[in-house]
């Protein structure tokens, strides 16, 4: 930019703004905005204006750009993806009427690729689905396979994960969401969905590469060399024996390790050793001074007890993990399981819920990157042929402000979550019993969901009863349930399952961990909780950070050796 341009004279008002607010076009040229509509008149993307929509034009026109933007963002972001589809030759005649992308603008309003797209079945489909963005993928790979195995119930991929088959694009609504992809049998279709518009390529990708791995090494002797990369050795898996007359498998066998009794031993040992060191101490001071006032010192021996206790227990157990055995920690116990459980095969997986209780925690910031991480273990878990849900139980969003109380409940829509809230403490003469507000928060959000569950224990079912019929039974209970509390708010599934997964509001878990956990309760009857190792989540990685996580990890270390 030259001296000259500052001395330049300024346009006039009216052109200030003459790309702000541009639309593209199919062909990538810039056009001007359309004028305002009128109120109650029909976009271009198919959304109905509200109300009074043209009585104010000025004071809205800056909300009006930031529409134009968002439409932009979309559009680019959906005609890119379709561009990606083409290229990987994923659409078969290209006409839009069941092929294509779909990208959610808000609920219930998709941008389609091709447009027609948006007034077919598999639009109605996904807006009922609720999903964030979707794809059809149109590969001679699926079709051959779906020819070969039309009685199929699923489709078989790598690690023993399986993706559903639907009959027709009618049945999408009733997939199970969290597998994030569906084969549909009556169009020979792979459709994918995904919460982050750029993991749908990966996704479809890595669908289609499994399913070609997965055929073209069957028949291949399981023994075969594998020429890949050496991948890192798993964990153990205990052995199961064979029991030769009945042929069931024979119940493990678990010790009981006394490690922890010596160790406890040992602790109590040092401290009594103090504590006579001590009385031999005072009983020497009184024999000289001929006084017994140093015996009220015998006064304070609980208050000595409960300071040296851990820090003798500290001192036993380094010594312990220094000398001591550890093959205590590679061998299932009574109390402790350090091989992984023979995982159910053969049989129906049962339903696991994720309780989550939840307070004022940000939602960007806490909240969400949890869901994140439990919905991809029950992906995983779905994909294995399992079933969960996630159940939240806020208890701060009778609390907090209107604006930031409808981004929770939509956030919670979004992701397929069951949630209850609780009145806060004195609203109406409601109190919030028990130190332990966590505790009580989950007790309330049960209670809720037992008695939705009486109601539909009395609900007679003939043997028509579809799975339709079932939810159109649960809404009706709990809107039942919802009106005699009055003062109540629940949404969602919040019905629990066999099994429940605790969680705090800011956990991570790992992918693939459901399965795990529900083979480990399965095998085990008597068991009636079952507690994790926890591990540290680093955020900042500073100074003091690493510190504390240091020393917490010697803590969980001491508590797994024992």
């Amino acid at each position: 930019m030259g001296l000259k341009n500052y001395f330049k004279g300024g346009k006039p008002k009216g052109a200030q703004s003459d790309r702000v607010g541009t639309e593209l076009t199919e062909k990538g040229n810039l056009t001007p905005p359309p004028p305002f509509p009128e109120s109650g008149t029909q976009t271009p993307y198919g959304m109905m204006t509200p109300p009074g929509f043209g009585s104010s034009r000025a004071s809205i026109a800056p909300s009006m750009r930031s529409s134009f933007m968002d439409d932009i963002k979309h559009e680019v972001m959906v005609n890119y993806l379709f561009q990606q589809q083409c290229s990987h030759l994923w659409v078969g005649d290209g006409s839009g009427e069941m092929e294509g992308v779909l990208l959610r603008k808000s609920r219930g309003h998709y941008m389609a690729c091709p447009p027609q797209l948006s007034q077919s079945v598999f639009a109605v489909a996904c807006a009922a689905l609720n999903v964030h963005c979707a794809m059809t993928v149109n590969s001679r790979i699926i079709k051959t396979f779906l020819t070969w195995s039309p009685d199929a119930v699923d489709v078989p991929l790598m690690n023993g994960l399986r993706v559903q088959i639907l009959p027709t694009m009618d049945d999408l609504p009733r997939a199970r969401k969290h597998q994030f992809a569906a084969f549909i049998a009556s169009e020979a279709l792979l459709v994918v969905w995904d919460d982050e518009a750029m993991n749908l390529i990966p996704r479809a990708k890595t669908i289609e590469n499994e399913l070609m791995e997965l055929v073209w090494k069957t028949g291949e002797p399981a023994d075969a060399p594998d020429d890949g990369p050496q991948t890192k050795k798993g964990p153990g898996v205990v052995e199961e024996e064979i029991d030769e007359e009945s042929g069931e498998i024979k119940p493990e066998k678990r010790a009981t390790h006394l490690n922890n009794t010596i160790l406890v031993g040992f602790t109590l040992t040092i401290i009594t050793i103090m504590l006579g060191a001590g009385f031999r101490q005072i009983a020497i001071e009184v024999m000289v001074d001929k006084s017994y006032l140093r015996v009220a010192f015998l006064l304070l021996t609980p208050i000595q007890v409960f300071f040296t206790l851990f820090f003798a227990q500290v001192i036993v157990g380094c010594i312990a993990q220094c000398i001591g055995p550890v093959r205590q920690m590679t061998q299932n116990s009574r109390y402790y399981s350090a091989l992984l459980p023979r995982r159910i095969q053969g049989r129906q997986l049962p339903h696991i819920t994720i309780q989550c209780p939840v307070y004022k925690e940000g939602l960007s910031s806490v909240i969400a990157p949890t869901v994140k991480s439990i919905k991809q273990a029950i992906s995983t878990y779905e994909l294995q042929g399992g079933s969960a849900n996630m159940f939240i139980n806020d208890d701060g969003l009778q609390i907090i402000d209107e604006e930031e109380r409808q981004a929770r409940i939509e956030f919670y829509a979004d992701h397929s979550i069951g949630w209850t809230a609780r009145p806060k403490h004195g609203s109406e003469g409601f109190i919030r019993k028990g130190k332990f507000k966590k505790a009580s928060n989950m007790n309330f959000g049960m209670m809720v969901s037992c008695n939705v569950e009486d109601k539909l224990a009395q609900i007679m079912r003939p043997d028509d009863w579809s799975q339709a019929d079932e939810a159109q039974a649960y809404e009706r209970c709990l809107k039942e349930v919802l009106e005699e509390h009055g003062r109540a708010w629940a949404d969602g599934n919040i019905r629990i399952g066999d099994y429940i997964v605790l969680i705090d509001s800011d956990t991570r878990v790992p992918a693939d961990c459901l399965l795990d956990a529900a083979s480990e309760m399965e095998q085990s009857p008597d068991v009636g909780i079952m507690q994790f190792s926890s591990g540290v989540m680093q955020v900042v990685h500073t100074y003091f950070e690493n510190g504390i996580t240091f020393f917490t990890n010697l803590i969980y270390t001491a508590i797994k050796y024992t």
